[in-house]
């Protein structure tokens, strides 16, 4: 079997349920399909840098599986020389085939073995997404130092006054790459939200678990398939381009960045619970202090300081999950960097 046309999302899309694992060439290394969705590539030379690029953890999230998808056209034509090992995974085939952001259970809520308590679709996906993590990982050099990365590209449901913004998973010691940063800053990324626990995040899973430099990377508002205007992605496009061919991490610096902290977890704790935002307010919108940002039957919420902002709002969910993030901006110069 091979990759017709080279267009992995092609063959992902006509084998949503599973396919049988093939091995094949092309210009600069070997390639193995491991399963739908799955796709691994390893260059012909050795490399010190292991490459997680997951798209499509959501569905309807189409932008990045688009370009994630012209990368790999571009490596299996030739058109780039792979000098890295790459693992692209394009996460819920089932749910981008009927439009969906999920089918069952949100994806991205699955992972650190959070899938043993549910059915369905995306339960088992999640597991075989942690199991195809875990091997690649794995099959990399036991040198001291190996690289570990994971970028899980995402689009947004709603707008940002920060389009393109990163989140980086909980750090206990609260060390930051400056590296990382660097290369988001040269990626035209604006804004970094720091987590302020443990999640059950893909990227969070492979940074707790492999140790990686692994992060969320929200690239714009969710468009049809076909309907993405591919160069707003195009500095980090020529970035990646840069770390699959050299093995570098492009560098700007810092000032760029805006950075949020985590003030609070908004949980909608009853049916009754509400947000007073408009339908369409957009990620980090900013309130001024006392404002009643949050009420239920149970519980009300109040802004603590002129400037804090919401991040991912959503009351459509059940009784017990999060219905958004309070954030308050911090200076760059003010994080730990390592």
């Amino acid at each position: 079997m091979t990759i017709l046309n080279h267009d992995f999302l092609a063959l992902t899309l006509s084998n949503p349920n599973g396919i049988s694992p093939f091995q094949f060439t092309f210009p600069s290394g070997i390639g193995v399909v491991e399963e739908t969705g799955i796709l691994r590539l390893e260059p012909n030379q050795a490399s010190k840098v292991s490459l997680v690029l997951s798209v499509g953890i959501h569905g309807n999230e189409t932008g990045p599986i688009e370009l994630i998808n012209k990368l790999v056209k571009a490596i299996l034509t030739g058109k780039l020389t792979l000098a890295i090992r790459l693992l692209v995974v394009i996460g819920n085939p089932v749910a981008a085939n009927a439009t969906k952001r999920f089918c069952d259970v949100n994806l991205n809520r699955l992972f650190n073995g959070a899938w043993r308590n549910y059915e369905g679709f995306e339960a088992k996906r999640a597991q075989r997404l942690e199991k195809a993590v875990s091997d690649f990982y794995a099959l990399a050099s036991t040198d001291s130092d190996q690289v570990r990365l994971h970028y899980d590209l995402h689009t947004a449901i709603r707008g940002s006054m920060h389009e393109k913004f990163v989140v980086y998973p909980f750090v206990e010691n609260a060390h930051y790459s400056q590296q990382q940063l660097a290369f988001f800053a040269a990626s035209e990324i604006e804004a970094v939200l720091l987590s302020h626990q443990p999640t059950t995040t893909f990227s969070y899973y492979s940074h707790f678990v492999h140790a990686a430099h692994a992060f969320t990377v929200e690239l714009g508002k969710v468009y049809p398939f076909g309907q993405n205007d591919l160069s707003r992605f195009a500095a980090l496009e020529k970035n990646l381009v840069q770390l699959l061919e050299e093995g570098d991490l492009a560098q700007s610096p810092l000032s760029s960045l805006h950075v949020f902290m985590v003030l609070d977890a908004l949980v909608k704790d009853d049916d009754s619970y509400e947000l007073n935002i408009d339908q369409d307010a957009k990620n980090f919108t900013q309130f001024v202090e006392d404002y009643r940002l949050a009420h239920s039957q149970k519980s009300l919420y109040r802004i603590k300081q002129t400037g804090d902002a919401i991040v991912f709002p959503n009351t459509n969910i059940p009784v017990g999950q999060r219905a958004g993030l309070v954030v308050r901006a911090v200076s760059v110069d003010a994080l730990s960097l390592i």
